[in-house]
């Protein structure tokens, strides 16, 4: 199979595509997942909370427990992988990018 397509000559590679190095993507996954148990383990009911809402139907105090702790857990992890994600971009871009002086 050859390069060209109706007179166009393609290119195999692009080489500003976002997430090329395994790096950029595995990294923020791993931080945003190291943020989410860490709010887990921190706040109560723990990963408890999990079960609860998935399985369970909590009421009352629980149930505001079990909400608070996946909500800020969710949210702080949403949070972490963006920025690490951006930073991680923006890291491999200068990376591979020659150094013009």
């Amino acid at each position: 199979m050859s390069g060209d397509f109706a007179g166009v000559r393609r290119t195999p590679h692009n080489h500003d595509t976002v997430f090329q190095s395994p790096w950029t993507w595995l990294v923020p996954l791993v931080g945003a997942l190291l943020v989410f148990t860490g709010v887990l383990l921190t706040t109560p009911p723990g990963f408890r909370a999990i079960t609860d809402v998935v399985f369970g139907s909590p009421r009352g105090a629980t149930a505001d427990a079990a909400a608070y702790a996946l909500g800020a857990a969710a949210s702080l992890g949403l949070l972490t992988l963006v920025l690490a994600a951006a930073l991680a971009v923006v890291i491999d871009l200068a990376r591979r990018r020659p150094c013009i002086v």
